[in-house]
């Protein structure tokens, strides 16, 4: 009887080895999410942003200059404005103002529309991108000789929207 079960495990040992099985196969699919990055940088034309950036010499005659970056894989384009508020005067009684005069973006003065400044739009191709920009902020510096002694500070938002 051990001798039957040998030869038929042998036989149906044999015959599966000669069987060629279906062949299995399985699709892989990912998603490779859209992110945009945009803030201030640390230094010019650096991809490291700064978390709590602060500038000195506001008032300068040449202007405030701020570096600018953009990081994404969006291929969406994207239209960057800026709401930057008038200096007020932190410390004083009376609440005191002087304008922004004038905004530049890489030398080229920009509009403002509707409260906020158009400072440009992108349109990346596919792929990740890093777009570096320098922002020039001017006040009118007519104002400065009347305007009381003090500390002042102005806000700057930058928004991001899809046309």
């Amino acid at each position: 009887m051990r001798k039957y079960l040998l030869i038929l495990y042998i036989l149906l040992l044999t015959l599966t080895l000669g069987a060629n099985p279906a062949q299995v196969s399985i699709t892989l699919t990912t998603q490779v999410p859209g992110y945009l990055l945009h803030g201030f940088l640390a230094a010019p034309a650096t991809p490291t942003f700064e978390t709590n950036p602060s500038v000195n010499d506001a008032f300068n005659p040449a202007g405030v200059v701020l570096n600018y970056g953009i990081k994404t894989n969006s291929g969406l384009p994207v239209i960057v404005k800026a709401t930057i508020s008038p200096f007020e005067e932190i410390d004083g009684v009376t609440l005191d103002q002087i304008p922004i005069q004038q905004v530049k973006v890489n030398g080229t003065s920009v509009t403002k529309t509707a409260g906020k400044y158009n400072l440009l739009t992108l349109d990346p191709a596919s792929g990740i991108i890093f777009y570096a920009y320098t922002l020039t902020v001017f006040v009118d510096q007519s104002l400065l000789v009347s305007a009381p002694s003090g500390n002042y500070q102005s806000t700057v938002s930058i928004d991001m929207e899809l046309p």
